[in-house]
């Protein structure tokens, strides 16, 4: 999908559109946690690690998506990819 991205969209939008891909898929791991197996991944230790590494959410996009508690499901992951589809659908028209 990033290589898509990367050769047929102009390249502030497929960076955009990367960023979030990532960020949907790390925040996935950290909803693992909500399975009650315990689990290395945490919004604490791991979103935020990555995000700060990788600029993947913005703190107007983290405000934005707090009513979800990442540590507890996978809400979170799932508006992520939503706003991804959102934004394809946008391109598209």
């Amino acid at each position: 999908m990033a290589g898509l991205a990367r050769v047929q969209l102009p390249p502030d939008v497929a960076k955009r559109l990367v960023r979030h891909f990532n960020a949907a898929q790390v925040a996935g791991y950290v909803g693992l946690n909500a399975i009650g197996h315990g689990s290395p991944y945490s919004k604490k230790y791991f979103f935020e690690h990555y995000n700060q590494k990788y600029q993947l959410l913005t703190s107007e996009e983290m405000r934005m998506l707090d009513h979800h508690d990442m540590d507890k499901g996978g809400l979170f992951m799932k508006e992520m990819c939503t706003w991804c589809r959102k934004f394809l659908r946008v391109l598209r028209h």
